[in-house]
């Protein structure tokens, strides 16, 4: 693969009546260039294809749209945020994406086989945040779990090892594998269409992120640097020596921050010499 994109785009293959996400994929192809292709439905009952094939020179790339609607929770959700509600609901991170994921795979399958690299690009239509990284990530790899290490010597206390992709992971090394990445699609408020793209380290057929960059507007990936790094996260602070003399000495550190705040409160009222 290249670098080079093409910048004729091409009107859809066949007279159809597209999706409000089709009609979006289409017009982010048009913005950056991409000539993109609308492939027809199978005729055969049961067999379905992706719905684009996208011409990233000298190479295609087949991508399936997969569109979140509004279920009936969705709706109640929104008619108690209208109603002036707290409209709290507790969401099962990647639980909307897993399935479509999977299907996905399924469509992509054959364009696997054959060499090309595969996309399933996610567009939401709800009021959720089903497309949100952690949602995305542990979709695609598996829930967060917690790892402690315990000693039956009932001495030694647990010590937190860190979090790892546990159970119902959509893509693995034996599964799915007919997926080169997963895509999100948005509209942030006032700006043009984006996708971040999250590569799939399992792969057949990978996608270089260097064909990417043009393209898109943020990639995760393991060999990538985290375009989302800014501040430390909780784990992060969990491993520094003030964290730790907290886990230690929890009462003592706690006696030790209020004499310290006393000492600066004295020192601010101390008489301006």
């Amino acid at each position: 693969m290249t670098d080079a994109v093409a910048t004729r785009t091409s009107p859809t293959a066949m007279s159809v009546v597209s999706t409000k996400s089709e009609l979006a994929f289409e017009a982010w192809c048009r913005a950056q260039g991409v000539t993109y292709r609308r492939i027809r439905e199978a005729h055969t009952p049961g067999h379905k294809r992706p719905d684009y094939a996208l011409h990233l020179q000298p190479h295609w790339c087949f991508v399936e749209i997969k569109e979140l609607d509004e279920t009936p929770e969705d709706s109640a959700l929104m008619g108690e945020m209208l109603d002036g509600g707290a409209g709290f609901r507790w969401v099962d991170p990647g639980a909307r994406l897993r399935r479509p994921i999977k299907a996905a795979s399924a469509q992509l399958r054959k364009a696997s086989k054959r060499g090309f690299p595969t996309v399933v690009c996610f567009f939401d239509k709800t009021i959720g945040f089903h497309l949100e990284r952690v949602h995305v990530l542990q979709a695609m790899f598996g829930r967060d779990t917690l790892h402690f290490e315990v000693s039956a010597d009932p001495a030694h206390e647990p010590r937190f090892l860190g979090t790892r992709y546990g159970r119902k992971a959509a893509l693995t090394r034996q599964d799915n594998t007919s997926i080169s990445a997963v895509a999100v699609m948005r509209q942030p408020s006032g700006c043009a269409l984006v996708i971040d793209l999250y590569h799939n380290p399992h792969a057949r057929v990978p996608i270089p992120p260097k064909l990417a960059a043009p393209l898109v507007r943020k990639q995760y990936g393991e060999t990538l640097d985290d375009p989302d790094r800014r501040e430390p996260t909780v784990l992060d602070l969990m491993q520094t020596p003030d964290w730790k003399e907290w886990l230690d000495d929890p009462e003592g550190k706690c006696d030790r921050e209020i004499e310290a705040c006393l000492r600066e409160f004295r020192a601010e009222q101390a008489p301006w010499p």
